[in-house]
């Protein structure tokens, strides 16, 4: 059985005493069920984990920190640029990055993007889309969140481009490269950061790909079939991290099981 987490918003240090919130609070005693002495991992957005004690107080639960390890760093660097889709996709697109390892998640509106909303209203999507990678992180074992950018527009998400490493944009009418290819040629073998771009329900259109193109990015199918969104971000990002990274690896898998 595994040992459940909790992430702790501040620094942390082995001998440290924190009291929990409310809200953890009650998914400690009535979710999870924890008793006074129960072990559990604790992660504040770093490169380390912590291992705690549960103890009981008049107050409530605190949590008592007797251990730390360092968790070593992702062998590679990924940012998605993720066109906006309708509805609720967003957060499942910030889930399945988290689990397979996104950095950074910046999101924009292409040209088709079908949501809008007012511009005061970004923030708090942007807030919310950050409590979820929090959450994520917290399910998948990962010590690191991934930081969600503010809302862009194509143009300005197009500055983001990494100088140093290997930019993507995924276009369902490019028919000379396919991204493995891409990924296997022996001019970018050496790559360890990406970015790769994933455009909205109804593509990109034209002019955005000329934009994306002078700018320094390469244009990769992912294959005959044409993906959902969600689907298209997780299928890149697995790929990536199969290539390249952790994914099928097994020394790098959670060493607390689940």
């Amino acid at each position: 059985m595994s040992i459940p987490r909790i992430y702790l918003p501040h620094p942390i240090e082995t001998g440290d005493v924190f009291a929990v919130t409310a809200q953890q609070d009650r998914y400690l005693k009535t979710v999870l069920r924890m008793q006074a002495g129960d072990p559990l991992f604790v992660f504040n957005g770093t490169a380390w984990e912590y291992k705690a004690i549960v103890r009981r107080t008049a107050g409530g639960l605190t949590l008592e920190i007797n251990d730390k390890r360092r968790v070593p760093a992702d062998e590679i660097e990924i940012t998605l640029c993720q066109a906006i889709p309708k509805a609720e996709k967003m957060e499942a697109v910030i889930r399945h990055a988290t689990e397979l390892g996104a950095g950074r998640i910046i999101p924009f509106f292409a040209k088709r993007s079908i949501p809008r909303w007012p511009l005061g209203k970004s923030p708090q999507k942007q807030e919310r889309w950050q409590r979820i990678a929090v959450e994520a992180s917290r399910q998948c074992g990962r010590t690191d969140i991934p930081e969600i950018g503010e809302i862009v527009s194509f143009a300005e998400m197009l500055h983001s481009r990494q100088p140093e490493g290997l930019n993507l944009i995924c276009w369902e009418e490019e028919s000379a490269r396919g991204i493995r290819e891409v990924l296997r040629d022996p001019r970018y073998a050496g790559m360890k950061k990406f970015l790769v771009i994933i455009g909205p329900e109804g593509g990109f259109d034209e002019d955005e790909i000329a934009q994306a193109l002078p700018a320094g990015f390469l244009s990769v199918s992912l294959g005959k079939r044409v993906l959902r969104v969600d689907t298209a971000a997780a299928a890149v990002l697995s790929i990536l991290q199969f290539e390249r990274g952790a994914l099928g690896c097994m020394e790098r898998g959670d060493p607390h099981g689940g």
